[in-house]
């Protein structure tokens, strides 16, 4: 059984990432009012620096909303990170969470074609998901379920996969229940993800976890990766990989 990550293994959509997180205070109507190329150029330089940083720490669209502090731009290490992420009230968290969300939603119904075209697969993974069509390939992803169907239906990849498991925090649960739905041992398993945490959590079932290079990680996460012996997978090795 194979089972992904989307956004960072299946598709890029940094761009698109960066507006929901900007706009997420925004009326959701009036953001989609807009042009999407317009939504992009009218974000600040800063922010997006920010956000290009923020980025690969983060695991969830919660930790995306890092980026809308200034004091984002001092980040150097995951402790950092974490401490300012921590310092963000829970209420107003949720409220920005709930907002991108929203954005998001509308931008996905009222500019559809323009929405989709903000995320590009990574060279060689159509190939893999045809590949292993009609395995019980799945998806286990921080992002909406919705949004990645579309996606996937975008690029008419929507057959390859059996089921998506959206806005998930606890990738290991998720992949054990999988396996046991399908009466499979976790060893049966094989993992991708490009956020350092869910490969180890997830390797930790014993399922065989790949943790993907071509994906966003941090100098932290590589020597978390090395002091673990986690296996590294590259998108050349795509093309050879069965599971």
């Amino acid at each position: 059984m194979l089972i992904l990550d989307f956004d960072g293994v299946i598709a890029d959509a940094f761009t698109e990432c960066a507006v929901v997180t900007y706009y997420a205070d925004h009326d959701p109507a009036t953001v989609a009012g807009k042009p999407i190329a317009e939504l992009a150029a009218a974000m600040p330089t800063s922010f997006v620096e920010r956000f290009r940083l923020v980025r690969t720490y983060a695991r969830l669209l919660d930790d995306f909303m890092v980026a809308r502090e200034n004091a984002a731009e001092s980040i150097r290490t995951l402790e950092d990170y974490e401490v300012l992420r921590d310092l963000i009230p829970a209420k107003k968290l949720a409220g920005l969470v709930r907002g991108a969300t929203a954005v998001r939603a509308s931008l996905r119904e009222q500019q559809r074609e323009e929405w989709l075209g903000m995320h590009t697969l990574y060279p060689g993974i159509a190939d893999l998901l045809r590949r292993h069509r009609g395995r019980g390939t799945s998806i286990v992803t921080a992002k909406d379920e919705p949004s990645v169907w579309d996606i996937l239906a975008h690029h008419q990849l929507e057959s390859t996969i059996t089921q998506v498991i959206g806005e998930c925090s606890d990738k290991r649960t998720a992949v054990q229940l999988l396996a046991e739905t399908d009466g499979l041992p976790a060893e049966a398993v094989t993992f991708i993800d490009d956020h350092i945490t869910n490969a180890l959590a997830v390797r930790d079932t014993g399922a065989t976890s790949l943790w993907a290079w071509w994906g966003y990680h941090t100098p932290d996460h590589i020597e978390r990766a090395i002091n673990r012996k986690q296996r590294r997978i590259y998108l050349p090795e795509l093309a050879r990989l069965a599971a």
